[in-house]
């Protein structure tokens, strides 16, 4: 299994190179960076550790096609692709961030992701080299005749789908390079998720090789117990958003219900940086950390180890750990205990 990290989007160029660096001198496979609305354009961002580096795969989770048009996506990832020498990834969603900024429709709709795919991945995959281009005659988005002859790189941009509900997970799939689960921190969950995955290979007759499989999940690993108790709380929120659903394997209904009512006291806790969650008992909080992360202190890795163990005996192909204060520490710690265990790209 993989180890890939994801970083906050509010990481500047610079800093964004000397921890890539770091990172792939520790071992680890992938680097992400978040796209948020809050943060500057991430394809530009790596380009300066695009051309530093390697060896480290760079790429941008979650970008919507409702926020940019297939085909921009595919400008930009090709772009990254030729700066990278053919290390360039992406994750395509159906929501991310920007929707609630754009306004846009968070209502899934499995065909226009679907097509945005196809037309990205067909793009990276240099239909566009030759001098007719390519053409897709979607229902939601289009492609026509285009055409990319500036590109130079053979080895192709990877496509992910962000994707974790039944019918989704299914078209990912069968459909991109990768797909990428998101705030599963049980492996029994990941399980299930992986049974759909297989079953959605086999029924479109696509070797189970061709597609990678992955988990976003929170990272809260650190030295100081205070840190990794602040940290993990002030996150929740955006594990999922609490969506009620995610919530069901580890609280009970009553439990979930209370979450459900409590949930602008997880928002303040997010947008004020705090690591306090009014009205919820420390008991479900707890519950909350251990089903949505992986959180530990540093110096009992035992527990870290093996639910990384248990998500790679899942099934999972890579998992992504989400990063968040202090990063060079997390990324020194992950290269110190868990590269050594899992491996390297």
């Amino acid at each position: 299994m993989q180890i890939h990290i994801i970083l906050e989007p509010d990481v500047s160029a610079n800093e964004l190179r000397e921890l890539g660096l770091l990172a792939e001198a520790q071992g680890i496979a992938g680097l992400w960076l978040q796209n948020y609305a809050t943060g500057a354009d991430p394809f530009m961002n790596l380009v300066p550790l695009a051309q530093a580096s390697s060896r480290i795969r760079l790429g941008v989770v979650i970008v919507s096609p409702q926020e940019m048009h297939p085909l921009k996506i595919a400008t930009s990832l090709l772009t990254l692709n030729e700066m990278s020498a053919g290390r360039a990834m992406i994750t395509l969603g159906r929501g991310g961030e920007w929707l609630g900024v754009i306004g846009g429709q968070f209502s899934p709709k499995v065909a226009a992701l679907q097509e945005a795919i196809t037309i990205v991945r067909h793009a990276a995959r240099g239909k566009g080299r030759n001098w007719s281009g390519f053409s897709v005659p979607g229902k939601h988005f289009r492609a026509q005749y285009f055409r990319t002859p500036w590109v130079t790189q053979d080895q192709p941009a990877l496509v992910y789908a962000g994707v974790t509900r039944d019918r989704m997970l299914a078209m990912g799939a069968q459909t991109a390079d990768g797909v990428m689960l998101a705030d599963l921190g049980l492996p029994r969950v990941v399980a299930d998720r992986v049974r759909v995955v297989r079953e959605a290979l086999a029924a479109a007759g696509r070797p189970a090789s061709e597609l990678r499989i992955s988990d976003f999940v929170g990272w809260h690993v650190k030295e100081d117990p205070q840190a990794v108790a602040y940290e993990s709380r002030r996150e929740l929120v955006i594990r999922a958003w609490l969506v009620r659903e995610w919530l069901e394997p580890f609280l009970t209904t009553e439990e979930n219900d209370l979450v459900q009512r409590c949930k602008p006291a997880f928002v303040k806790a997010y947008r004020e940086r705090k690591g306090t969650i009014e009205g919820v008992p420390d008991e479900i909080l707890r519950k909350l950390i251990a089903g949505l992360t992986i959180t530990s202190t540093a110096d009992r890795m035992e527990e870290p180890l093996q639910r990384l163990q248990d998500f790679a005996d899942a099934g999972l192909d890579e998992i992504c750990l989400r990063l968040h204060d202090d990063p060079a520490d997390s990324i020194r710690i992950i290269g110190r205990h868990v590269i050594p265990r899992f491996g390297g790209g």
